[in-house]
């Protein structure tokens, strides 16, 4: 089988973020074999709350949160 990378950059909504990744989630356990790499820009939130965002289920199998200086 042919293993195809597809790149997708979604602008959205904070209110849509959290429904975007179960959807995903939801794919990625109904198609065994696939692999996501998802990397969100959430610059206006704190860890706490970039957590939470994040949150879905089942939850994700790996997480890890880059905390970059602060933007002048």
């Amino acid at each position: 089988m042919t293993t195809i990378k597809v790149h997708t950059i979604a602008h959205l909504p904070d209110s849509l973020v959290q429904l975007w990744l179960q959807h995903l989630r939801n794919f990625d356990m109904m198609h065994p074999g696939c692999h996501f790499e998802v990397a969100a820009d959430m610059p206006d939130m704190t860890l706490p709350e970039m957590v939470e965002k994040i949150r879905v289920e089942p939850s994700l199998t790996f997480e890890k949160f880059f905390l970059l200086p602060e933007r002048k």
